[in-house]
């Protein structure tokens, strides 16, 4: 396999099909050949480029910088960086041939560039590296200090090996042409990339239609080598039915891991243009492979993408934000409503209006809601228990209308915690905010103060002690909450940074608070690290690999959302440590725990879990033993009303105990009896005039009848069987009343009067003196035979009594549908209860 050369003017030129190499004499060694051989002999110091002369670098690093003038050159201080522009014009012409030191720029390039220290690729968007404005050496800022002082670099400085540094994973290892399937898959047809191997990733970026296009200096796609499900391999047939038969035998797949549950994989297509060019792929990306699992470099991932809810739920298509409640339920805003999502009951409840919520923030010590809702961006504040099925009043937050964004945090920890909430408003040409604390009153909110922004505000965050950040566009500034302290602008004056910043007029996205007074500031196209008073601390900054569209924060690490993946950042250091190819990806809390996201063409809402960390969220389920188990595909029911007080016993999740009974036509022996209140249907025509009584007295009764079980005081007026004497007997043990049926605050609606009209079928009691039916019905009236009940039931549906039968006139607590009919073949189904 022939390593990579880059031409004089910066465009890769190919000796094979697709394959691009750097000018260097043909006698060199190729890389897979040199580096195998001496990858077991390096053991320390990095593997430098071996790109050429000088001149190789001085073409596309001056010619992409012609368009960047403006921009302030590195540190004068630094004994490399001399700056130009301090320089009077009349000297500029007499600067000699060959200075003895290199004069540094900050640049930006258009195209990808590798470090001519490094072989690495200068990522980022903008400010990616230096470039000596005499000899044109190119590398990255922090490689600058490690170039040769002479200038031009000597030649035999510059002929190295290229290759991967195997104890540090930095270098250029290969790099080439190959075609990606379009959006929408191989029958959509392949469209055309410029794919380097860098840094044991593979960085994949789009080239235009035009034939002597360069390629983007955006990166399109990035598959870690690190990743503990990466693999290449050929395909089949049968992998790719699209494919045209001459296709197949060029086609490679890269495999690298997507989301854990379910076990989904990211699988990556390419077409190289000839066989034998994919065969030089899969050689070189599985040596390369290899050679990292060798040298035992860290794990470096944080987080891990786990599916919470799929496509099979239709309204997280349009959901906006969301926050973790606790770990079995979620509130997710959608263009909809707001809504609550049991995971351990697998129940979605609607609550509150249907108004587009564009913003949740959940204040967990304060059991609050805050949303930003409906066409006039109002912010609102919800009580917690309206998640319940409570009948909550929304409060509106009345001077908050044209919410740009709000943030919620501690505004002080002594005498007692406190918390205040921030609400950006949009007025003509400026900004106004507004600060609440949030208390315990009927309002929760009370006003403290406003500040008034000269410009638009674009984000808020809370910082320590008091403190709020408001960023806009190309700035920062700090806040006192309480209004004790002046303003203070965390892009100083001084700053170098500044000029390129009010230049390029670049939206804030977030600041972050770090140790020891530090503050990383993350703007639309970099990252960059300053001091408590605004200037750089760091020559180091952030370098995005491709557009950011959203940003979050989550434990010490900064989440970068882009079109085709997530990049994350650790803070502290500064080093991109991770990519997470998921799709179209967006937060929607402020953490970026739960993220929407498109898989397989599909939305879905994911969990990025730190794998260091305790889970938010209870997603895998475990059986008897702990062990974790597949959790079977989610079936969500919609919830109305109040939510079910949770059962003591969470043994068992599969089985939940009945809710409701409205298809029960037969009750059996026990408690039930009671709780349903139900009434005594009449067994011959004497007790049937009872129901001429007066309402009062049937009150009464029915009172008396629900504290006061049925006693057997008197014989039964014929010989039971002996299964009729099992059942009764079996239904005297079992009259004692707890007072509940699996919930304590069970409420009934009374009981309909007794039917006026008596079936002609009920029997007359051959014993029962004539004269006085409502004595013969108190003295001889037994308890109701169990078993009989059905067939009194048919009776009276069978004559039309308008009463109907008083066991399906009680409404169910969980009935959807009071009216239906019990169903014939569960007449005798559920009839026990879990007392």
């Amino acid at each position: 396999m022939r390593p990579t050369y880059r031409s004089r003017k910066g465009v890769p030129i190919t000796t094979s099909p697709s394959v691009s190499v750097l000018e260097r004499p043909s006698s060199q060694m190729s890389y897979l050949d040199k580096f195998l051989i001496e990858s077991s002999n390096r053991q320390r110091g990095s593997v430098e480029s071996e790109e050429g002369d000088v001149e190789d670098n001085r073409a596309p690093s001056i010619a992409s910088s012609k368009s960047n003038l403006s921009e302030l050159s590195i540190d004068p201080t630094s004994p490399h960086g001399l700056d130009l522009h301090n320089k009077p014009p009349h000297m500029a012409p007499h600067l000699p041939p060959k200075p003895k030191s290199h004069q540094f720029l900050v640049r930006t390039f258009s195209s990808p560039t590798k470090c001519s220290h490094c072989t690495s690729l200068m990522v980022g968007l903008t400010r990616q590296g230096v470039v000596c404005e005499v000899c044109g050496f190119a590398c990255h800022i922090g490689c600058c200090e490690k170039v040769p002082v002479i200038c031009p670099v000597p030649s035999d400085q510059t002929k190295r090996p290229l290759g991967i540094d195997p104890t540090r994973g930095i270098g250029t290892a290969y790099e080439g042409y190959v075609k990606v399937p379009k959006t929408g898959g191989v029958k959509k047809g392949w469209v055309r990339q410029f794919v380097v191997v860098c840094d044991f990733k593979l960085f994949l970026y789009d080239i235009s239609p035009d034939r002597n296009a360069l390629p983007s200096v955006y990166v399109s796609q990035v598959l870690d080598m690190r990743d503990e499900e990466f693999a290449v391999s050929s395909v089949r047939d049968s992998d790719v039915i699209h494919a045209t038969k001459k296709d197949i035998p060029c086609i490679f797949r890269i495999t690298t891991s997507l989301m854990e549950p379910p076990g989904l994989k990211n699988h990556t297509l390419m077409l190289a243009d000839t066989e034998s060019e994919k065969t030089k792929w899969v050689v070189a990306l599985s040596e390369l492979h290899r050679i990292l699992k060798r040298n035992n470099l860290p794990n470096r991932t944080i987080f891990r993408a786990k599916e919470l809810l799929d496509n099979t739920l239709a309204l997280i298509k349009n959901a906006m934000s969301g926050a973790i409640v606790d770990p079995d339920r979620l509130v997710i805003g959608t263009e909809e409503g707001l809504f609550c999502l049991d995971l351990d009951r697998s129940e979605i409840a609607r609550v509150g209006e249907g108004k587009k919520v564009y913003q949740l923030e959940y204040v967990v010590e304060e059991q609050l809601l805050v949303v930003l809702s409906g066409k006039q961006r109002h912010v609102r504040l919800i009580p917690v228990r309206a998640l319940d099925g409570d009948d909550v009043e929304w409060i509106k937050v009345a001077e908050t209308k044209g919410c740009i964004t709000f943030a919620t945090g501690i505004m002080r920890r002594s005498p007692q915690l406190g918390y205040c909430l921030c609400v950006a408003i949009k007025r003509q040409n400026t900004s106004q905010v507004i600060i609440y604390e949030v208390t315990r009153t009927k309002t929760r909110h009370k006003r403290l103060r406003e500040v008034m922004l000269p410009t638009q505000a674009q984000t808020l965050n809370i910082l320590t002690e008091g403190r709020l950040c408001v960023g806009y566009q190309s700035g920062f500034s700090i806040y006192s909450i309480m209004g004790d302290q002046h303003p203070l602008s965390l892009v100083h004056p001084d700053n170098q940074l500044l000029g390129f910043l009010t230049y390029s007029a670049v939206d804030a996205m977030r600041a972050i608070e770090l140790s020891r007074g530090e503050f990383l500031l993350v703007f639309q196209t970099l990252g960059v690290y300053v001091d408590a008073q605004g200037r750089k601390s760091r020559d180091r900054e952030i370098m995005y690999p491709a557009i950011p569209q959203a940003v979050s924060f989550c434990d010490g690490h900064l989440l970068v959302y882009s079109e085709t993946h997530v990049d994350v950042f650790n803070c502290a250091s500064g080093e991109w440590v991770q990519t997470i190819n998921v799709k179209k990806a967006k937060p929607l809390n402020s953490t970026g725990t739960l993220s929407m996201c498109i898989i397989n063409d599909m939305p879905h809402i994911v969990y990025l879990s730190n794998i260091h960390q305790r889970e938010l969220i209870n997603v895998t389920q475990c059986d008897g033993s702990g062990r974790p188990v597949p959790r079977p595909r989610r079936r969500f029911s919609l919830r109305e009303g109040h939510r079910a007080a949770r059962a003591t016993d969470r043994r068992s999740k599969m089985i939940s105990a009945p809710t409701n009974f409205n298809h029960i036509s037969h009750m059996g022996p026990g408690d039930g009896i009671q709780i349903q209140r139900l009434l005594d249907l009449p067994t011959t025509v004497e007790t049937a005039d009872q129901s001429l009584a007066s309402p009062q007295q049937l009150q009464g009764s029915q009172q008396q009848r629900l504290f006061h079980p049925p006693r057997m005081a008197h014989p039964l007026p014929r010989h039971p069987s002996h299964s009729e004497q099992r059942r009764v007997s079996s239904h005297v043990q079992r009259t004692s009343y707890t007072g509940h049926n699996g919930s304590a605050t069970s409420r009934r609606s009374a009981a309909p009067p007794r039917p006026a009209v008596t079936p002609p079928s009920l029997p007359r009691s051959p014993d029962a003196p004539s004269g006085d039916p409502e004595t013969s019905g108190s003295h001889h009236h037994p308890p109701l035979s169990l078993g009989s009940v059905p067939s009194l039931h048919e009776a009276c549906k069978d004559q039309g009594v308008g009463g109907g039968s008083p066991r399906h006139s009680i409404a169910s607590n969980n009935s959807s549908n009071p009216s239906t009919p019990p169903s014939p073949g569960h007449d005798h189904g559920s009839s026990s209860y879990d007392s």
